[in-house]
């Protein structure tokens, strides 16, 4: 099976703005950009696929203009940044960050969601994905998952067995595409936060 990650587009947004569980809209002319992935990524699908998408607005709409019937999952949401979500970076006392950095995995100073709580929801649903496909045996040839920066990490680092605490160094651009085929156990990453079907 191959599984193909993809982040979602551009949010509008001030930058340098901390955002996770807002429910922010996309920048406008999302759409140009969403029909040139959605050729490239078509013309390399053979076979039966089937898509799903965190329900943040900024992940759902890329999802359904790709596949209308993409189902929605709460797992693939992004990680809740808490008292820091809406605030800039550059107004988050340095303590606070320094602090996170220094257990990016299980410290939360913002009260949200740790970086292993968020691996913990996103690998149990994948792991109930992965299930139900075996006990149907209706496993598709293509899997697409249209969701966040957080949670392209922590897929990619547990299905390619690399230590949780430097996902931090995956880095996938806005509407990138990462690509991995799966079957059984054997995992081969084919490509890693790539932008380049433009």
């Amino acid at each position: 099976m191959k599984l193909f990650l993809i982040r979602h587009p551009q949010p509008e947004i001030e930058k340098g703005l901390c955002y996770g569980a807002l429910d922010l809209d996309l920048a406008p002319a999302w759409e140009e950009d969403a029909t040139q992935l959605s050729n490239w990524l078509f013309s390399r699908i053979k076979g039966r696929c089937e898509s799903f998408h965190s329900p943040l607005q900024r992940a759902s709409k890329l999802a359904y203009f790709l596949n209308p019937e993409s189902v929605q999952a709460s797992a693939l949401r992004e990680l809740d940044f808490g008292l820091w979500e809406g605030r800039l970076w550059s107004e988050i006392e340095r303590q606070e960050i320094d602090e996170w950095s220094e257990d990016i995995v299980h410290s939360a100073p913002y009260q949200g969601e740790s970086l292993y709580q968020v691996k913990h929801r996103v690998m149990e649903w994948w792991q109930a994905l992965l299930s139900q496909y075996q006990d149907n045996q209706n496993q598709p040839d293509n899997l697409i998952l249209v969701a966040h920066s957080g949670v392209i990490k922590v897929l990619v680092s547990q299905l390619c067995g690399w230590p949780l605490a430097q996902s931090h160094l995956i880095n996938p651009g806005m509407m990138s595409v990462t690509e991995l085929y799966l079957h059984g156990d054997f995992v081969q990453l084919n490509r890693l936060g790539a932008g380049d079907w433009l």
